[in-house]
């Protein structure tokens, strides 16, 4: 029965009924950790939003009859003969006094008055990475210590890498990890002299390791 508001209204507040033509209006979230005293609070939580439901119809809130107190769910018949119900849910991982009413959701809903509910989307696809980063490069840079490499203006060098640097063996420069990182943010880049926060005497060898085919490999 729904009276004088109307099952169309009913609908668009709160969708379908079940098959006993009750209608979802809330559901209370609670700690999955709640104590037997705490979970009492649940149920008041329960009213309330039965009464705040009432009051969403044009009624009183004091109108609503709830049908057996504290029981799951919370139940509530308006005086036109109209039912309404509340349902609990507990969170995992909230603080024991944790409780909560919110508006169900679609699915919830549609689980309430038994239609099918739509799987859910498929998970978003990883983006490819494009262009250089440091976890592809680092181990390429690490495998090629001791080869030649060339700066920009056809000088030979060679390096050996450890964890916090790489150490130019003709010059004994260190060159530090991090500047490698910022060559490959700022990529493409024409020289050493475009790389962010690198000097000149590191860049130089940044820019022919970053730039080498044999680091490259054709990811940038």
């Amino acid at each position: 029965m729904t009276g004088d508001i109307g099952p169309a209204l009913l609908r668009q507040l709160f969708g379908d009924p079940n098959e006993g033509g009750v209608y979802l209006v809330g559901v209370v979230e609670f700690s999955d950790d709640a104590s037997e005293d705490q979970w009492s609070y649940v149920g008041n939580t329960q009213m309330g939003t039965l009464a705040s439901a009432a009051s969403r119809l044009g009624y009183e809130r004091r109108d609503i009859t709830i049908a057996e107190p504290y029981r799951e769910p919370g139940h509530g018949v308006l005086p036109d003969g109209t039912e309404l119900a509340v349902t609990s849910t507990t969170v995992p991982g909230s603080a024991s006094w944790h409780r909560s009413s919110r508006e169900p959701t679609p699915e919830e809903r549609l689980r309430w008055a038994g239609h099918p509910v739509p799987p859910p989307p498929p998970p978003e696809p990883v983006p490819v990475p494009v262009g250089p980063n440091m976890e592809r490069a680092r181990p390429r840079i690490e495998e090629h210590q001791g080869e030649v490499f060339y700066t920009k203006t056809g000088k030979p060098f060679t390096y050996r890498t450890n964890h916090y640097t790489l150490v130019i063996v003709e010059s004994r420069r260190n060159v530090q990890w991090h500047e490698i990182r910022s060559a490959l943010a700022a990529w493409p880049i024409a020289g050493p002299s475009e790389i962010p926060r690198c000097p000149e005497r590191s860049g130089r060898y940044v820019y022919g390791i970053v730039s080498d085919e044999r680091i490259r490999q054709e990811d940038w």
